[in-house]
């Protein structure tokens, strides 16, 4: 909770006033600074303090046209608490267009960092003090990985009753519940007491209108909840869909891919999936589901390779009213390609 002035890189941040900071993380390669771009809003009156973040993968731009849009509709003598808004999270890697920092670190397994470690301990370390040290709650955008799309979904850690119960206010049409990866924003907020609900929504280095339209919805639903805005946008989904536990099903031979189901599509058993063809047209397999499921996830590559991850199928939960409080657990992609 936020009472009074705040403090963040160093500055002071009065009640009703917004504050665009840029503490240096790390030095490029020439020498200039690299700093992280943030904006920290401190209500007029005192309430929650909440972080959102953006880009911790550098190819994953939704969040930030995301937190653009929040720091238009968010106004600090409107606001109870306090909001910490980084857009860009890993700058070196957005600015080379891609996921990994300049020494091919992910910045997602760096946390909680150093502050005399690798550029990714740096930076992890920064956030990790100034961002979500003494945060109450935290929202991390993501994308899927590189030739990959997900529906929009929240994803939290199983147990965690107080994320799950924002997850379900939030709106996206999934949560799911999923486990936490050493050295991930997520893991490190959950080790401090500060729970998380990191979003995934579309593809890497697109904008994706409606993945960004769910995230803004979402948070600002979630800040609504916990009593810092008076006023927050309807539900993309009224009933979200809670997910025991998902799987990535993968090529049993290379080919030409034509999938039958899209993201976010229902399937019953039996139901045709996908078939692979030879570059000369001869069928080599088509595969149909073994259990009913949703897809939440899949390629968007159409050649493909034996062994590939194609979908990722999530088994139904519960759907459940807004105010519900689901925990199940999930399976998540073993190549660690998801933006989590």
């Amino acid at each position: 909770m936020t009472g009074g002035p705040i403090t963040v890189a160093g500055v002071t941040v009065e009640p009703g006033e917004r504050r665009d900071l840029s503490p240096s993380a790390s030095e490029s390669y020439t020498g200039d600074r690299t700093t992280l771009p943030l904006a920290a809003i401190n209500g007029a009156e005192d309430g929650p303090r909440v972080f959102v973040t953006a880009a911790v993968h550098g190819d994953e731009l939704n969040g930030i046209e995301a937190c653009r849009r929040l720091l238009d509709l968010l106004d600090p003598a409107d606001l109870n608490g306090a909001v910490i808004v980084v857009p860009i999270v890993n700058v070196l890697g957005v600015q080379i267009v891609s996921r990994y920092l300049p020494d091919r670190r992910d910045l997602n397994r760096a946390f909680p960092g150093s502050h005399t470690g690798s550029m990714a301990a740096r930076i992890a370390r920064l956030v990790t003090d100034e961002v979500i040290d003494g945060s109450d709650l935290g929202i991390d955008l993501h994308t899927a990985a590189n030739h990959r799309t997900n529906v929009p979904q929240i994803r939290v850690a199983a147990g965690d009753e107080v994320a799950t119960a924002h997850a379900v206010t939030f709106g996206a049409p999934f949560v799911l519940t999923a486990k936490l990866r050493p050295g991930s924003l997520r893991a490190v907020a959950h080790e401090m007491g500060v729970p998380v609900l990191t979003f995934e929504g579309g593809q890497p280095l697109r904008f994706d209108e409606d993945a960004v339209e769910v995230a803004v919805r979402g948070t600002l639903r979630v800040m609504q909840r916990i009593g810092m805005i008076d006023d927050a946008p309807p539900p993309s989904h009224d009933s979200p869909m809670v997910l025991a536990e998902s799987r990535w099903l993968r090529a049993d031979r290379g080919g030409l891919l034509e999938l039958h189901c899209g993201i976010g599509d229902h399937i019953d058993p039996e139901q045709p999936l996908w078939t692979t063809t030879s570059p000369l047209g001869e069928e080599r397999a088509s595969v149909s589901a073994s259990d009913e499921g949703y897809v939440i996830g899949a390629t968007t590559l159409p050649l493909v390779q034996p062994g590939q991850a194609l979908l990722h199928v999530a088994l139904p939960g519960n759907r459940l009213p807004a105010e519900d409080d689901p925990t199940e657990e999930e399976d998540e992609d073993p190549d660690e390609l998801d933006g989590d």
